[in-house]
């Protein structure tokens, strides 16, 4: 499985990396955790980003991001991470081409790349970065570690989702060995939160609406709301957990306002593959957590997802 992938960074002197627009914790945590990984090695290599992808939280505390110089153009490796899909690259997509690999976790990866490392039972891409490092000879110093350990809180919800497994458990461990500051990383994660945050939660809260017997809960923020608040959206990437956390829920939705339409993102708590939910609308993701985008009014958008959502509720 790993054979392919190990082979090209073997063989590639300078790396391109690249990961999904609109980055989370595990995109950014996996993508500079492999650029350290692969400078351990003595090669050259470098995170490429889109515009204002640097300003979320978790680029605040990332290892690695110093810039190197290397150009694309110049490298004769590119490697996409974290991405299911290569439109996912967004305005890094023409980049991506020549030799190429993937390593993801998505269930719904959709091959774009010569060679793919896909591990759909790991929980979080830092994860199989980790057994990249181990494949490749290189020790896990104390800022790989700190990159990958964010990388698999963010998509673990600190070990609480039930996509959490006994080796992740093993592999957080063995970061955390390395003397990484976990209560830390936690706590900048998931227990600090901004005043715009806090609005925008507010805002939040007040536009939930429940359907099909209280099952589904859908969140939205308009481009209205975010301007009236003052609010940038990636500040507040968070707000995502609000709707499941209502009791009683199976599956919450948040909607946030784009040019074309709205963007959603979607978490289940019981049995409901919301995966297959973003798939019918031309998206993806893991059955706990899926995402798409629906080019239609608000009132369209709720009424279409809560009724391709019954048909899973069924």
């Amino acid at each position: 499985m790993f054979e392919s992938v190990i082979e090209k960074i073997k063989k590639a002197k300078k790396i391109a990396i690249f990961n999904h627009e609109n980055p989370d914790g595990d995109a950014l945590g996996s993508a500079y955790a492999l650029k350290l990984i692969i400078n351990a090695l003595g090669k050259q290599a470098e995170v490429f980003l889109r515009q204002d992808d640097e300003r979320t939280r978790e680029y605040n505390i990332i290892k690695g991001t110093e810039q190197s110089g290397l150009k694309i153009e110049d490298c004769d490796l590119k490697i996409a991470v974290d991405c299911a899909d290569i439109d996912r690259l967004g305005e890094l997509k023409e980049y991506f081409s020549g030799n190429t690999a993937a390593i993801d976790h998505h269930v719904t990866h959709k091959e774009f790349a010569d060679a793919t490392l896909v591990v759909p039972d790991a929980p979080a891409t830092g994860e199989i970065i980790f057994d990249v490092a181990e494949k490749l000879g290189v020790e896990v110093d104390e800022n790989i570690a700190n990159n990958i350990y964010l990388a698999i809180i963010c998509d673990t919800g600190n070990f609480k989702y039930s996509s959490t497994t006994s080796k992740t458990h093993r592999t957080a461990a063995k970061l955390m060995e390395t003397g990484i500051d976990i209560a830390n990383l936690s706590k900048q994660v998931f227990d600090t939160k901004s005043i715009e945050y806090l609005r925008a939660y507010k805002k939040g809260i007040d536009s939930l609406e429940l359907f099909a017997d209280e099952k589904i809960a859908i969140l939205a923020i308009t481009e209205k709301d975010f301007r009236e608040m003052g609010v940038d959206e990636v500040m507040i990437d968070g707000i995502v957990d609000l709707p499941r956390s209502v009791e009683g829920v199976e599956v919450g939705v948040y909607l946030r306002e784009r040019e074309t339409g709205f963007k959603v993102s979607l978490r289940s708590n019981g049995d409901v593959d919301v995966a297959q939910v973003a798939v019918s609308f031309g998206g993806g993701g893991h059955k706990k957590a899926g995402g798409c985008l629906i080019k239609d009014t608000l009132e369209n958008t709720k009424k279409k997802l809560v009724e391709e959502i019954e048909k899973q509720l069924k």
